[in-house]
């Protein structure tokens, strides 16, 4: 009985991780938009990124804590366990089946469980 009822909770407490870190990956990707689109350029302004910079590496440190891990994509064969194609290219660089870009992160747990695929280019 006690095994049993240790199973369940150890149960709901993944299920209430996979629940928040997908809550969260809208704020990630909203990070990941405004560090792509800004360029500090002043002292100032290069203070203020720092800060959510720092902000940022504080919930990659909690996912880690929590065996959460950013999905592998460039350079590793196309995965549709974890990776979703939303396009082929011709790649000089990269072997037909080869994730060639990254459109989107994507995370899994440390045991592989994908919570959100990665949205990628795949060589053709």
């Amino acid at each position: 009985m006690q095994e049993r009822l240790n199973k369940d909770a150890s149960s709901g407490k993944e299920e209430a991780t996979v629940q928040v870190v997908r809550k969260l990956l809208g704020v990630l990707d909203n990070y990941d938009r405004a560090f792509g689109a800004i360029e500090a350029e002043t002292e100032s302004e290069k203070e203020i990124e720092a800060s959510y910079k720092t902000t940022y590496d504080m919930i990659m440190k909690a996912f880690d804590n929590l065996g959460v891990q950013k999905i592998e994509t460039v350079g590793k064969e196309f995965d549709y366990n974890l990776h979703q194609a939303i396009m082929t290219k011709v790649s000089d660089e990269f072997e037909e089946g080869i994730v060639c870009e990254e459109l989107a992160k994507g995370y899994a747990t440390k045991e592989g469980a994908c919570l959100r695929a990665a949205m990628v280019v795949v060589a053709a």
